[in-house]
């Protein structure tokens, strides 16, 4: 293959296994391969070693205690493989650092925020002929990724398209009223100083046009889209063996925390079985979850009907995918929800699976739903919940008549990304 110049990516969670924003970027860099560019990737030290020929990959360190000690402790219960050079000794000394502050009861910080120092050398160190270079790009999760980026950019005199894969500000965002300030000045200094800005529905731009007006002409929207399913077949006429009592199979893959949690499905199930109707469904959760989401779930009276099967990496979370009957979106029940898209949503729809989403106050996602022949529900709507279980219990295959195929992929959002940067 030929190739073009290089982009210089920052993105701390870049092949981390099991973290959505890694799955999204990593897709990415290899929509930007077929188009024919090389890539400098900057991640954290605990992600996996990217092997293109493609890509080289730098890791670097987070400078504060916390920060460096959270990625040894990573790389140690993971069991990632390392080089044993300076990053590597670094974090391990602040993990040990890091123990005696917390004895002392000292507290050194949330320490993504420090990476983007770390991450500007690395970039300087290992990036040095800026004539090779087309453009910078930074994708989230932390903002530090667009601060490396912007001054790296500063100094080379290259575009910089910033992604935001989760707005900064808005309605229930940030721990805190001092949290929620911050982010929104780092999202005014990171929009007033790239190139091409970049968020992933169409409701967090509009909501970003509305706050910074004098920037709107660089604010716009890219769907990221995933990679098809090598493996799908579709689905909308097939219903799994895969449980023993041939009940209807709704799986979750994904991290359930705050107010994204299975509260309401469990109060409208416990309601339908409550008044003696007994919908024949089995929810099958993959993924992480907060101690308190757990015991919730763990209590509820009517043992059974959901499943709990801990954390899987994206490639057994796919296979589940394929098994399932009906795949389970689930939104905040906050006003956050109202500007964002679950990434999963993009495999969920290569799967050719029939997917419930249990939504809040999102014009878009439903529209994005229906619209590809699946079901949609307010994630508060008790009634309408108990109806879908039943629906989904006594007449999935009539569901799963309208189900259309997706084209919501990779090498999509990279051409319109591509496009955005000629013509800023």
């Amino acid at each position: 293959m030929e190739t073009k110049k290089s982009i210089l990516v920052f993105s701390y969670y870049a092949n981390v296994p099991g973290v959505c924003q890694a799955e999204w970027v990593d897709d990415r860099l290899y929509a930007f391969i077929e188009k024919g560019f090389k890539i400098s990737l900057v991640s954290c030290t605990y992600s996996y070693t990217h092997t293109s020929p493609y890509i080289k990959h730098h890791k670097t360190p987070a400078l504060s205690p916390h920060g460096a000690a959270y990625e040894y402790s990573e790389i140690r219960n993971k069991k990632i493989p390392v080089i044993h050079g300076l990053s590597h000794y670094y974090t391990r000394i602040m993990y040990h650092i890091n123990k005696i502050l917390y004895w002392l009861h000292i507290r050194s910080g949330e320490g993504r925020w420090t990476w983007f120092i770390s991450a500007f050398f690395s970039s300087l160190l290992h990036v040095r002929d800026k004539k090779d270079l087309a453009f910078i790009y930074s994708t989230g999760g932390p903002p530090s990724a667009h601060l490396a980026a912007l001054l790296i950019g500063k100094i080379y005199g290259k575009k910089v398209i910033a992604e935001f894969q989760d707005p900064l500000s808005g309605e229930n965002i940030g721990r805190s009223s001092v949290s929620a300030i911050g982010l929104r000045f780092f999202e005014k200094l990171i929009i007033s100083s790239a190139t091409v800005v970049i968020y992933c529905t169409k409701n967090a731009m509009l909501f970003a046009r509305e706050q910074y007006t004098q920037y709107q002409a660089k604010i716009n929207f890219v769907y990221p889209g995933s990679s098809p399913l090598p493996y799908a077949s579709h689905n909308k006429n097939r219903l799994t063996e895969s449980n023993s009592n041939k009940r209807t199979n709704i799986s979750y893959l994904g991290s359930f925390y705050q107010t994204r949690n299975l509260d309401t499905l469990m109060e409208a199930l416990g309601q339908l079985l409550s008044e003696g109707r007994n919908p024949n469904i089995e929810i099958n959760v993959y993924g992480v979850m907060n101690a308190d989401i757990r015991t919730r779930i763990e209590q509820f009276p009517y043992q059974g009907y959901i499943k709990l099967h801990g954390h899987v990496t994206r490639e057994v979370a796919l296979q589940k995918a394929m098994l399932a009957d009906v795949l389970l979106l689930v939104q905040h029940t906050d006003m956050r929800s109202k500007t964002t898209i679950p990434f999963k949503l993009y495999d969920y729809l290569h799967s050719g699976n029939l997917i419930f989403g249990l939504i809040f106050r999102n014009n878009e996602i439903e529209d994005l739903l229906t619209s590809h022949g699946h079901l949609v529900c307010q994630a508060d709507d008790i009634q309408s919940i108990k109806e879908t279980l039943l629906l989904l219990s006594e007449s999935i295959k009539v569901a799963k008549n309208n189900i259309r195929s997706s084209d919501l992929i990779p090498s999509t959002a990279v051409e319109n990304m591509l496009q955005l940067l000629k013509e800023s």
